[in-house]
This record gives structure tokens, C-alpha cells and sequence, in this order.
């Protein structure tokens, strides 16, 4: 199995390599990654025409901090005016030249202002790439390959809490979804899952705790599971996991119903399984859209972030309806069937709105899954930020579907329109289908 390298940080190692050069091996031997560029290096989502599609801080002494942290130093020819790193419009076009064999080429740069430059990519290379990826390695689309030398992670067991009844203790049950969301988390990242047995000195032991330890441990961290509280009152709930997420489900059937005018389905399928489903997937996300260590709170009257999950599913359900329908236009006879990807004309999805989908959710994808373990080490693992990523996919992509005409009438102009869009439906769906199994989440097929 292949490992999966991020090419933004391919990127991010070859610009460092463009404008600086190493002077001690040992000190620069660590990979350069993207993320922790901080100011050098900014990636956009938001308004890419007018900041780009990354930016660079254009000062030089912000290079030279970082160098001296890594072991590197500034190439002296790189800035003459100004202490720029891009002076003036020969530099630009020589560092375009440079990246034409890079993983991204560079399309241009623009100076944004004094201290920082624009640069946008070529767009059907990025596009090629993504969808290639994620569509061939499918489910493990940004997985890394574990090697013997991988850092080594034991996760600690949580006692298990029942009421009188034998249900879960609602708070328990976020405790519990926290560990094993935890654990999903870190076998997709280069983390090495290890039993007790299997422990060694350098292995970090992590348990998952209702409370902060009172002293500061040494042998382990701690990832602390706030409480789940009542709206008013803000006192503990007593509610268990089963009542909740019945309460849950009739409150997603009523804002499916009428805040998005979604007329439920019974003629397909399994429909009490698809109501638990809702209910289950709204219950997640009320208990993980803030930080872990964070209080989550039972919503009540239907009121609360609850019409995330409502609005997640919806659009996962509209993606899979768009693909059935598209293959039952196949069987019919009224479209060919879809042409292999290089057959593909990609440039008609450089439009900014497909390319807000590709590069700003699709391209990043493995690398939010990442920086939900940064600070592992500290005790914190930010689940909140994938579910604001899926969030976020999800209300794009409606954006995308309510602006963009998919399943085209049978035109042989529209043809390579409709070939290219449904390649990008099967993308999204995949990625967002990986996003959501990592909460525990199930997609629907129908609402």
C-alpha cells in the first residue's frame, strides 16, 4: 500500500527549497509541513481571486526566523530590493518557470500589497490530481501507511457507565463516542495503535477521563470529556442515549419536512432505520460540534445546532440520488456510459465554484483529519473541526448543485459538461462518506 503524502506540503518543501538553502543536515532534516508555515505560507478557500490560492509573506526577515529555527539559510540572490523575496516582476516570472515541473505549477503571482504575494496554480493539474486520488484510493483516500517506526499510541480503556435500566448515561455516551472517534482518528494518521502489552518507553498513553487529574500526570494524557447539560439550568442531563436520540429523530424529521422542504420517503427501503439514523447523526454532532473539553448541551424544542446533521444528510442523500439517477439514465439508454477519467475534459471544472469544492474541501481533506491531532500531546483532539468541515462540504456543495445544472438533457454539446460533473459528484460523495464514518455516521441513500 502506498502511503499518502499531502502534496501541499511538497509544495511548501519546495518553495522553502527555492528560496532558502540548508546549512546544518541534522536541524533540516525534518519534513517541512505546510500547516506549520504560519505566516510563510497561507493556503485560501475564501475569495481565491482576489488573495489567490495560497499566499506568501514577501518580507524577508519572516524567512529568516523560520530558518534559523530549521537549520537553513536565505539564498541571497532571491531578494535585492527592499528586503523582498519577490522584488519585482522578474523575480515573479522566474519562480513561475522554476514551478513548472513542481507538483502544482504556479499559473501567476500577484503582490497583494507590501508584505505578501498572491500565487494561483494551474487549475487542471490540481483537479486531475484530486480527483485521481480520491477516487482510486476510495475509502482510504489520505490513510497513512504504518511503518515499524512509527510513533507508537496506546489508548486507555473508559469504565462503562449503565443506569438502573441497563441504557447509557447520555454523558457517558459522548465520553465513550470521544474514544472511539478518537481512535478512528488516529488509525487514519501515522499514529501506530498499540495494546498495553505491547507498550514501550516511548509510547504515548492517552485515556479518555469525565475529569481533569488533579496533579499534572506523568505517565499519561489526558483527553477530558466535558459534561452534557441541560439549556436551562446548565445542570447535568439525565437523559440516557436511546431517549435522546429519539427526541433527536422527531426533531430532524420536522426540520427535514419544513425548514428544507424535504418530504420524508417511506417507499424506500428501511424508514424507521432511517429515522434512527437522523436521530443518531443529530446526537453526534450536538455533543462533538464544540470542543471536547467543552460542556455540550441537549437540545431541546428542536433548537440547536441539530440542523447541521439535518442538512449533512440531506446533501448526502441528494448526492446519492444524482448518481442513481444518472446510472438508471445509463441502463435506459438515454446517456453513454461514463468515459475512464483521462477521457475527461477537466477544464470545465475550473470554474471558481467547482474549484472551491476541489481544492478548498477536497484537496485538504486528509490534511484536516491531521490537525485534529496536533495537539494530542496536550491532551486535545479536535473533533470540532471535522465536523465543521463537513459542515461546511456539505452547505458548498448545495451551493453547487442549486447553481450548477448536473444531469444535463442528452445533448452531444452538454456531453463532456455532464462526464465531468458527475466525476466530481462521485469525489465529493466519496470524501464525504469518509468524513462521516470517521464520527461513526452513517450516509443515506434517501429522504
Amino acid at each position: 500500500m502506498v502511503s499518502y503524502q499531502y502534496p501541499m506540503n511538497k509544495l511548501a518543501q519546495e518553495l522553502m527549497n527555492f528560496f532558502t538553502v540548508v546549512v546544518d543536515k541534522e536541524e533540516s532534516s525534518a519534513p517541512v509541513l505546510f500547516q506549520r508555515c504560519g505566516v510563510l505560507i497561507r493556503f485560501h478557500i475564501e475569495e481565491i481571486p482576489d488573495r489567490g490560492d495560497i499566499s506568501i509573506a514577501n518580507i524577508s526577515k519572516y524567512w529568516e526566523a523560520y530558518c534559523r529555527k530549521q537549520g537553513r539559510k536565505m539564498r541571497q540572490d532571491t531578494y535585492k530590493e527592499m528586503d523582498l523575496m519577490l522584488p519585482n516582476e522578474a523575480a515573479m516570472q522566474g519562480l513561475i518557470e522554476k514551478a513548472k515541473d513542481w507538483v502544482f505549477p504556479l499559473q501567476g503571482i500577484t503582490p497583494l500589497y507590501k508584505d505578501r504575494c498572491a500565487f494561483s496554480f494551474h487549475r487542471r493539474p490540481v483537479i486531475a490530481y484530486v480527483l485521481n486520488v480520491v477516487l482510486q484510493q476510495g475509502d482510504r483516500y489520505g490513510h497513512i501507511s504504518k511503518s515499524d517506526k512509527a510513533p507508537t499510541l496506546c489508548l486507555g480503556q473508559s469504565p462503562n457507565t449503565t443506569l438502573d435500566d441497563g441504557t447509557e448515561q447520555l454523558g457517558h455516551y459522548r465520553l465513550s463516542q470521544l474514544r472511539v472517534i478518537t481512535r478512528r482518528l488516529m488509525a487514519y494518521s501515522a499514529w501506530r495503535l498499540v495494546d498495553p502489552d505491547q507498550q514501550s518507553d516511548d509510547t504515548l498513553r492517552v485515556t479518555v477521563e469525565a475529569q481533569r487529574c488533579p496533579n499534572q500526570p506523568t505517565d499519561h494524557v489526558c483527553l477530558v470529556c466535558g459534561p452534557v447539560l441541560e439549556p436551562v439550568g446548565k445542570t447535568a442531563t439525565t437523559m440516557n442515549r436511546d431517549s435522546y436520540v429519539a427526541l433527536r429523530s422527531k426533531d430532524m424529521i420536522l426540520m427535514a419536512m419544513h425548514r428544507n422542504g424535504v418530504r420524508m420517503s417511506s417507499s424506500h427501503g428501511d424508514f424507521d432505520g432511517l429515522i434512527q439514523r437522523l436521530g443518531a447523526a443529530a446526537v453526534i454532532v450536538d455533543l462533538f460540534e464544540v470542543r471536547h473539553a467543552s460542556a455540550a448541551s441537549v437540545v431541546r424544542n428542536g433548537s440547536g445546532g441539530s440542523k447541521g446533521a439535518s442538512y449533512i444528510l440531506y446533501n448526502s442523500a441528494r448526492l446519492e440520488t444524482l448518481l442513481r439517477t444518472f446510472n438508471a439514465q445509463v441502463e435506459a439508454g438515454v446517456y453513454q456510459p461514463l468515459p475512464p477519467l483521462d477521457d475527461i475534459d477537466l477544464s470545465l471544472l475550473e470554474d471558481d465554484l467547482d474549484w472551491k469544492l476541489i481544492y478548498g474541501y477536497l484537496l485538504p481533506f486528509p490534511e484536516v483529519v491531521e490537525s485534529t491531532l496536533n495537539l494530542l500531546q496536550q491532551g486535545q483532539c479536535d473533533v470540532h473541526l471535522l465536523v465543521r468541515y463537513i459542515s461546511s462540504l456539505a452547505a458548498v456543495f448545495s451551493r453547487y448543485y442549486r447553481q450548477k445544472k448536473i444531469l444535463v438533457q442528452m445533448r452531444d454539446q452538454l456531453m463532456p459538461v455532464l462526464y465531468a460533473r458527475v466525476y466530481l459528484i462521485k469525489a465529493v460523495r466519496q470524501v464525504l462518506n469518509v468524513a462521516l464514518s470517521l464520527l461513526g455516521i452513517e450516509p443515506v441513500t434517501y429522504i
